[in-house]
């Protein structure tokens, strides 16, 4: 039975099946001083398809329906609670045992751009580049519980202020520098080696909420509430918090654009709460803030997300900033472009 660490024992099989089998494996230092193990290799083609089959989706918002347990990768930008519930609503469950799962909640998150210079490596990534590290075995001699629980684990372990704010580095036996290397967990290993060889599938997490029913259309009644609940306090606003992240953001452009010019500060409201900021993210929230109405139409028309109630809310907004100049002499005549005039049509 395996657990929510990223540090588990290695696969035999898979460090086999990968062609890892020759590389090294090294010690972590967690703040408690326990020593965990990754590999570290210059492979950089085997880590990046193990990142591919952690990350990229194999399943649709319709195939993924058929499966029975999930798991969740680290570090996800979704909360697990949102999560559940719109796997719930398939009747999916989530386990914290890779090894009993059929579905992997993959993301890109797994890994951060690279680790460097010796600093912390995070308890939750499962894979990373790291660049200029050392490493040491510890002294016969050492005293620090630390020093001690990495001399007793047998290998060299990646030097990092979790052991340097506690033992003086120029008192430490330096063994190894690595530069440029590619640094993977138990779990990524073992876990790609599950999904490669067997029917273990991948989804995102935005397929899985977005084929959830429980989404909110925002609509101008709707855009009205949110407006009067974020300007007040207390629990007001917290409810409109915690709407925010089930509305649907593929619907109703034009009011998600009026929402992101009038209600920019919640970009700001709670940056603890994953789902609002994933939420803000995938939106585009930020992005429409900073259109104007016309910019909007334009990357709306870009996006093939252009409709006659989208276009026929922003055009009149557009057709107020503009200028006309030198009215002593010339009459104008203003029109929307031929291209354009479709949208201004009602449907008979």
């Amino acid at each position: 039975m395996a657990n929510k660490s990223v540090y588990q024992d290695f696969d035999a099989d898979a460090l086999t099946y990968f062609g890892l089998e020759k590389d090294t494996i090294y010690g972590v230092l967690s703040s408690s001083g326990v020593v965990d193990k990754v590999l570290c290799t210059q492979d950089q083609t085997t880590y990046e398809k193990l990142q591919t089959i952690l990350t990229v989706p194999t399943e649709d918002g319709i195939t993924f329906r058929t499966k029975k347990k999930a798991f969740i990768l680290p570090k996800c930008n979704v909360s697990q609670d949102r999560l559940k519930a719109a796997l719930r609503e398939h009747n999916i469950t989530v386990t914290n045992d890779y090894t009993l799962a059929d579905l992997i909640i993959g993301h890109e998150d797994i890994s951060t751009y690279r680790l460097e210079n010796a600093e912390n490596i995070p308890s939750t990534i499962m894979m990373n580049k790291i660049w200029n590290y050392e490493t040491t075995k510890g002294r016969n001699t050492a005293t620090h519980p630390k020093e001690i629980a990495i001399a007793n684990s047998g290998l060299e372990v990646l030097l990092t202020p979790k052991l340097t704010e506690s033992v003086r580095y120029y008192d430490l036996d330096i063994e190894n520098s690595l530069y440029d290397e590619w640094m993977l967990t138990g779990m990524a290993i073992n876990l790609a080696y599950l999904i490669d060889t067997t029917s273990v599938s991948v989804i995102d997490p935005e397929t899985v909420l977005y084929s959830s029913a429980n989404k909110t259309v925002l609509d101008e009644q709707l855009l009205s509430d949110l407006q009067v609940q974020l300007n007040s306090h207390g629990d007001d606003k917290a409810l409109a918090l915690k709407i925010i992240p089930t509305i649907d953001y593929k619907q109703n452009y034009h009011l998600l654009w009026q929402f992101a010019q009038n209600c920019s500060n919640i970009t700001y409201a709670n940056n603890r709460d994953k789902d609002l900021q994933y939420w803000l993210s995938e939106s585009n929230f930020v992005s429409f803030e900073r259109k104007s109405a016309q910019s909007m139409i334009l990357w709306l028309e870009e996006n093939g997300n252009l409709c006659k109630t989208t276009f026929r809310y922003l055009e009149p907004m557009v057709r107020k900033e503009i200028s006309i100049n030198n009215r002593d002499l010339y009459t104008f005549k203003v029109a929307v472009k031929k291209e354009y005039q479709k949208y201004m049509k009602n449907d008979l």
